[in-house]
């Protein structure tokens, strides 16, 4: 895309749908106008676009999702970075011909390589290109995945430490020759915070009995109350910058030498789970924990629901057998 001063004005050059689409060239007598006519262009290609004149393919479309909204995400690069494998992996069709039947059939040969929550979350991040696009009105075809079920999965195995085991853990980090991992997993057993967060932290977030976590997956700040002595230690350790340097092997070695089974893919999060399962055994709140642990929905917390002494009890004093007599 680009203005340039030719001899009778300022020329608009643009391909508001992508390398592979149109070509508009107009030209303005002066700069703003030729501004403010690329402005409109973007903003509705279709005024100047015949439908039929679409040629953009899926990697045309995932760029244009990407410079317009998805640079904006938190995790931009990786996202992008999934999208575009996934668009050569398509074969990257003409967007407006690609069809849900043709994701059907990649899906069915793609979950022979992969488990169902990794096609789902392709799913999720292509649906998305095609439903950002359309309320840009850089897109009026349709969303091709609107109506496609993900595929369904059972819901994984929430591992979580008990008081032995978190025991056992400390006392093994706490022995360790630096002291870093020890305070990061105390950090996530004490907040419910993910090891990311913790191992991130900045001695200017520990405020009096109080750390403030940034740059959470949600985008959301929140605050969560510690320990009097926990957070005059993590104030001792320094004044400004990091409290931590990066420690996920150091865990990970620490749980491999005690010999503690997890479920897969929940190596740190194991910490989170655990800090979330206790809270609840112990009584807490749900919606406190949600607060907590930062979910934006509460579908998310009530996994841990169950962890409550008396979750469903009900069960035991309404049932038909319970009441008869």
């Amino acid at each position: 895309m680009a203005i340039k001063k030719v001899e009778n004005g300022w020329q608009v050059d643009v391909r508001p749908f992508g390398a592979h689409g149109k070509r508009i060239r107009k030209v303005r007598p002066s700069k703003a106008e030729a501004l403010a006519l690329e402005r409109r262009i973007l903003a509705s290609p279709d005024s100047y676009v015949t439908q039929t004149g679409d040629r953009r393919r899926l990697q045309d479309l995932v760029e244009q999702w990407y410079e317009h909204h998805g640079h904006t995400l938190k995790s931009s690069r990786d996202r992008v970075r999934s999208l575009r494998k996934l668009a050569d992996a398509l074969g990257n069709p003409l967007a407006k011909k690609f069809t849900a039947q043709q994701w059907v059939e990649y899906r069915a040969k793609r979950l022979k390589e992969v488990k169902a929550n990794t096609i789902n979350h392709e799913h999720t991040y292509l649906k998305a290109v095609f439903s950002e696009l359309e309320r840009l009105s850089l897109w009026s075809y349709g969303n091709p995945l609107q109506k496609v079920r993900k595929v369904r999965t059972d819901e994984t195995e929430k591992g979580y430490l008990d008081g032995y085991q978190i025991n056992l853990l400390l006392d093994h980090l706490r022995a360790q020759e630096t002291d870093d991992c020890y305070y990061i997993t105390v950090i996530c057993l004490s907040t419910g915070a993910r090891w990311g967060e913790a191992q991130s932290l900045r001695a200017e977030n520990v405020r009096k009995d109080r750390i403030v976590f940034i740059g959470t997956k949600s985008g959301k700040t929140r605050t969560v109350p510690i320990d009097h002595d926990l957070a005059k230690q993590l104030r001792q350790r320094r004044k400004l910058g990091r409290l931590f340097g990066n420690r996920y092997k150091a865990f990970a070695r620490a749980i491999k030498e005690l010999k503690i089974e997890l479920p897969e893919g929940q190596l740190t999060h194991v910490l989170r789970h655990t800090f979330a399962s206790h809270f609840m055994m112990n009584g807490g709140n749900i919606l406190v924990l949600q607060q907590i642990l930062g979910h934006q929905s509460i579908t998310m917390t009530m996994r841990y629901a169950h962890f409550a002494p008396d979750h469903l009890e009900e069960a035991a004093k309404f049932n038909p057998i319970a009441t008869q007599g």
